[in-house]
């Protein structure tokens, strides 16, 4: 066990990729799940608040302190096994993304969701329930939590398999390791249908592992996590589609976006049909911030389209062929798409879309300002209502950005760049503005980066008094001295 108390020392472990900075005047940092658990006891017997913090990646202050003991996870950081005839690997909540991916690569199997921070941890990808390009076709990690050791407020240990615990109607019933019985009677919350991470999973007969899942690390600590992983696809396209108009690129977006979700449910290497795993965008600011870096980027070009699509070495001319007939129907710069067909191709483009953000993060540091950014998504038949909405929003506030993201699940990511405070006010009176127009089409105020301590105001809008009533309720059964990250989704 590592304990460190000295200012400069813990700097670093006050803030993360939000800016916003909190305090602390103490980090401790277990080896093993022996000193967590004895860690957690002693901080309950000393009725001492504290927050759990993993790699700092998030873009909501969900580990940002304020006042909180901070238990660092960085230590819990092993692969603990790998089954590979049911294709599950278990992790202790440290693990990184990175870690995972090299390991999973070498028995050509991978996690389908793909969050974008590779840095990140899974202990963090799993309490913010993270999402990412390829969550268009495969859904957020939620989808491939086989399994969660979860340590409570109290130290003791719950463990839980999915399909294994469920709710009945409305009543949950837990037993932890120790065998404590927790009766937990909660009031469902309905969320958007769209890409949605933000509050507990409360529904009727749900599976017990849900709730844990996307809680924020407001329930309890998870130590360790068995995830489904799947076999490599034999092939991967990859396509960069440049587009002279606005109109072409969002009837070509409808298009894809119809087809795909549709024959993602088949097996596209017997029909060989439209089936992207992810389909991205990129508006002409975005491409005008990268040009100086891909001089190959059409000068004309208002926005970009990045797909992939798995398929097999037996139908890839087939599917590039239906590819590019459509693409030539939508913009005349069908002849510029770029393509990806192997690891290098693919790599290029991984590079491309990673450059946009880092590119944004220094015009941010050079502006010496904090970074406002959505993450709003609404259902597919409100998206074009809600884009025009946000660039006309834009245009008002005659500010630099970029629009860019995940706009197969009509989510798209805006980022402002203020220069100073005054612009900054403006900045966040878009912001707000956003969240309630997202809020009005019956989309989401969070459809990846969780709620944390930024967006609590604006989860209550979407889900009313009502529903942080009924989060509080179950938070106060399993964590009734409320010590376990407090100021995440509610006051």
């Amino acid at each position: 066990m590592i304990i460190k108390t000295d200012k400069d020392t813990i700097e670093t472990y006050l803030t993360d990729a939000s800016n916003i900075k909190g305090s602390s005047s103490t980090v401790i940092i277990p080896e093993n799940k022996e000193e967590l658990i004895e860690i957690i006891k002693d901080l309950f017997n000393k009725n001492q608040n504290y927050i759990i913090s993993a790699a700092g990646t998030g873009l909501t202050g969900g580990k940002v302190p304020e006042f909180d003991v901070i238990i660092s996870i960085e230590k819990l950081n092993q692969i603990l096994d790998i089954d590979k005839q049911r294709n599950i690997v278990r992790v202790e909540p440290g693990v990184t993304l990175n870690q995972l991916e090299e390991l999973l690569s070498s028995y050509d199997l991978f996690l389908p969701p793909n969050p974008t921070e590779k840095n990140s941890t899974l202990g963090g990808n799993v309490a913010n329930n993270a999402s990412g390009s390829r969550s268009f076709k495969y859904g957020p990690i939620r989808n491939y939590v086989e399994g969660i050791e979860i340590i409570l407020g109290n130290g003791h240990i719950l463990k839980l398999q999915r399909g294994k615990v469920f709710a009945n109607g409305n009543n949950l019933n837990l037993k932890t390791e120790e065998n404590d019985s927790l009766k937990i009677e909660f009031q469902e919350i309905h969320t958007p249908k769209t890409k949605h991470s933000g509050g507990y999973f409360l529904k009727s007969d749900m599976d017990a592992i849900d709730l844990f899942i996307g809680s924020e690390g407001t329930l309890g600590v998870i130590s360790e996590i068995s995830l489904a992983v799947i076999k490599k696809p034999e092939k991967i396209l990859g396509l960069l589609i440049f587009f002279l108009s606005v109109d072409n690129l969002m009837d070509f977006t409808d298009l894809i976006r119809k087809n795909s979700i549709i024959n993602n449910k088949t097996s596209i290497e017997i029909n060989n049909e439209i089936a992207a795993r992810l389909i991205e965008f990129f508006d002409e600011n975005s491409l005008k911030l990268l040009r100086s870096k891909y001089h190959q980027i059409p000068e004309d070009s208002i926005g970009a389209i990045w797909i992939e699509q798995e398929y097999t070495e037996a139908n890839e001319n087939e599917i590039l062929e239906k590819w590019f007939e459509i693409i030539s129907k939508y913009t005349p710069f069908a002849d510029l798409t770029w393509v990806a067909t192997n690891e290098k191709e693919h790599s290029n483009f991984i590079d491309f879309r990673h450059q946009l953000p880092l590119t944004v993060n220094e015009i941010i540091s050079k502006n010496g300002m904090r970074k406002i950014g959505t993450d709003t998504a609404v259902p597919i038949h409100h998206f074009r209502e809600y884009f025009f909405y946000l660039k006309e929003a834009l245009k008002e506030i005659q500010m630099d950005f970029v629009i860019f993201g995940h706009i197969g699940d009509c989510h798209l990511h805006a980022n402002i760049f203020p220069k100073n405070n005054a612009e900054l006010q403006k900045a966040l009176d878009f912001y707000e503005k956003i969240m309630q127009k997202a809020i009005n089409l019956n989309g989401t105020v969070s459809a990846e980066h969780g709620i944390g301590k930024i967006k609590k105001k604006y989860l209550k809008q979407m889900i009313g008094e009502h529903g942080i009533t009924a989060m509080k309720k179950v938070k106060n059964i399993l964590d009734p001295k409320n010590l376990l990250g407090r100021g995440n989704l509610f006051d």
